[in-house]
């Protein structure tokens, strides 16, 4: 009897631990979200970068001293207070109303692009901040549209990559068949040389407008999304093969809604994609999939799969599901453990039209199926319309802009 009854006192304090763990374990595992920054005139659109002093880089659209937009950079105090400093305002000539994320080279260099401004019919630039002990440097890399209908491209909409040698690439509207190119800027004796890599347009049904930053395998080759084009017409994911010759070749992976009616397999990705091994690609749609939100679809988590036949997609996740966010403007950022984490512009809760975005996580699930949660939902006042796409730190921690904010979540 005796024995009877510590078994069962036994097993109820085991049960009773037990859901103490689970308890404790969920509130670890709880997110926190955290405002680092305000900017109330708004324009943060782009991401951030982060160097390996723990500052933060960012831009804004509009604001500065001519108010078409600046650079700035965000230090944190020993209190752990965030400063804000701006480093460059844009005039106009040297750019305007930049949207795209920067990045930082070996030596602590800034690079980034503007879609407007520069010296030839409001083309954009391509520009580069230097810094030294007197401040920062601003250097005017590139102004595009030296041609009226700029065959050299123009417009570009996001960041850049750099390559093993120091090359700049990113892509940009306009060019040779007004279907976007991918231009390429090295470095020399004599300043920066300027090349278009691919004309988009080149062949029967190619992609077109890509919005997108490239991404860089290990041999060099280039990864990345159009917006619009393919037979579909609703975007595509291709990659350029570099040869010995310097010439590159363009291979469309995938054609985004061949079928028609609502693109259940996504439609119009504005994001560039993640490269996992030599067989993955995963990557999101701002349209298309299964749900609807309003007149249009509501976006997907894509992934695709290198088989023998080709490249093969599969939908990992289908927004517009009450309150988890819909319209996905920017990419994904991989986690070592391969979860997956990235914001959509609307959805959830709050007054903006159609709710005002989230941050979310994709966890790899048994069986390999996928499990999405939600992070956070804006409302408005702690920022709107996420835009930019997330960074981690070393500590795991992710840094993100929502229009008005800079903010941190502990996932």
């Amino acid at each position: 009897m005796r024995r009877e009854r510590f078994s069962s006192l036994l097993r109820q304090f085991l049960t009773i631990l037990a859901l103490t763990s689970t308890l404790v374990a969920a509130t670890r595992a709880k997110p926190k979200f955290k405002i680092l920054a305000t900017f109330p005139d708004g324009g943060l659109w782009s991401g951030l970068t982060l160097d390996a002093k723990g500052n933060l880089y960012g831009a804004t659209t509009g604001g500065g001293d001519k108010g078409v937009g600046s650079i700035f950079e965000m230090t944190r105090n020993a209190k752990g207070q965030w400063a804000v400093t701006t480093l460059h305002s844009f005039d106009g000539k040297d750019g305007a109303r930049p949207n795209g994320d920067l990045i930082l080279d070996a030596a602590g260099n800034l690079y980034g692009t503007t879609p407007a401004g520069g010296a030839y019919y409001d083309g954009g630039t391509v520009f580069e901040l230097t810094p030294s002990s007197g401040g920062w440097t601003f250097s005017l890399l590139y102004s595009f549209c030296h041609e009226y209908d700029c065959p050299d491209g123009g417009g570009p909409q996001d960041g850049l990559v750099q390559d093993n040698d120091g090359n700049l690439l990113g892509t940009a509207l306009a060019g040779l068949y007004d279907m976007g190119v991918v231009f390429e800027l090295s470095p020399g004796p004599q300043g920066w040389t300027y090349s278009v890599r691919y004309n988009f347009g080149t062949v029967l049904q190619d992609g077109s407008k890509p919005f997108d930053t490239p991404v860089l395998d290990a041999k060099g080759n280039v990864y990345g999304t159009t917006y619009r084009g393919g037979r579909g017409g609703f975007g595509t994911v291709f990659r350029l093969n570099s040869t010995e010759t310097n010439v590159w070749n363009e291979r469309m992976l995938y054609q985004f809604c061949l079928g028609g009616g609502s693109c259940p397999d996504g439609a119009e990705p504005t994001a560039g994609v993640v490269l996992v091994g030599s067989s993955s690609i995963y990557g999101t749609t701002a349209q298309g999939g299964s749900a609807t939100c309003g007149e249009t679809n509501c976006g997907t988590i894509f992934k695709l799969t290198r088989s023998r036949s080709g490249w093969r997609e599969s939908v990992l996740h289908n927004f517009g599901n009450s309150g988890d966010g819909s319209g996905p403007v920017s990419g994904l950022v991989r986690g070592g453990d391969g979860t997956f984490y990235g914001t959509t512009a609307i959805g959830g809760i709050g007054s903006c039209n159609g709710g005002c975005g989230v941050v979310y996580k994709l966890a790899p699930y048994p069986g390999g199926q996928s499990k999405y949660t939600v992070l956070h939902r804006f409302n408005g006042v702690d920022g709107l319309l996420p835009e930019g796409r997330l960074i981690f730190d070393s500590e795991g921690n992710l840094y993100g802009t929502a229009f008005t904010t800079v903010f941190e979540v502990t996932p």
